[in-house]
């Protein structure tokens, strides 16, 4: 029996993508942070769409948490055929305001866990091929953002990586992609961030669930790169074909108003 490991599957994107699985008739692993909730988010999920589910409770930000978690699926005799890089989180504010702890954290688990957990389940996926891995970048990968420097910088390594994985993997019968988002309202704090971003965050906009729907169905048709919303796409296109010097002021001005908002 095969199953979908989601990481950050407790809430957001994560748990969108982990009911939208179910929908399809995936089986589902749950992985997230300890005391969110999981055991009943895995029981809700199994009982409504009629699927195998399970949940492991891991700091993703810790070394050893994906070689924890491959231990956990290879004691459980669970198959992976579908690998979803969710786990992430970012920040605003001015780079020297940043605590290095801050800074460490969002690179463990941004760049680190993705890295881990795709190094130790490759075996596992070409074992089980055709198989998939999304992993979860942001439009924020395609420029630099001043006042989210280390988020956006972290995202950047997500999509090359993936980018170039996609072609490693290629032969073995794995296909690889990235998922790029605009701004999603999963929580209070990036909803606040979205209000008071101008219009470059507010542009960005798609709900946590459409986004979920567009990257599971597009990942298992194989595409290599996916941007949920026209709008986003559009302006991912327009901001390439911008000037350098108005893209900087552009965003700087969004995130400005952020700041001072």
């Amino acid at each position: 029996m095969k199953y979908t490991l989601i990481t950050g599957a407790s809430q957001g994107m994560g748990l969108e993508m982990a009911r939208e699985c179910a929908s399809l008739g995936r089986n589902i692993l749950l992985i997230s942070l300890p005391k969110e909730n999981l055991k009943v988010l895995s029981e809700n999920i199994a009982d409504k769409f009629n699927v195998q589910t399970d949940f492991y409770e891991i700091d993703l930000t810790k070394d050893k948490s994906a070689e924890e978690i491959h231990n956990w699926v290879k004691k459980k005799n669970y198959s992976i055929d579908f690998l979803i890089n969710n786990a992430g989180f970012g920040g605003f504010g001015a780079f020297e305001e940043y605590t290095l702890a801050y800074v460490e954290k969002m690179i463990d688990l941004n760049i680190k866990a993705t890295t881990r957990m795709t190094h130790y389940f490759i075996p596992e996926l070409k074992k089980n091929s055709p198989s998939f891995i999304l992993n979860n970048a942001s439009m924020i990968a395609n420029f630099p953002c001043p006042y989210k420097s280390v988020y956006a910088a972290s995202k950047v390594y997500v999509k090359y990586f993936t980018e170039a994985l996609r072609v490693e993997l290629e032969s073995f019968g794995i296909s690889v992609s990235l998922l790029q988002p605009g701004a999603t309202p999963t929580n209070d704090v990036v909803k606040n961030q979205i209000q008071k971003g101008g219009f470059m965050a507010r542009v960005s906009v798609t709900e946590a669930h459409k986004v979920a729907r567009k990257a599971v169905r597009n990942t298992l048709k194989g595409r290599p790169v996916i941007i949920p919303g026209w709008k986003n796409r559009m302006s991912l296109r327009f901001l390439k074909v911008l000037p350098y010097s108005l893209l900087q002021i552009a965003i700087l001005r969004s995130y400005k108003s952020m700041q001072k908002n």
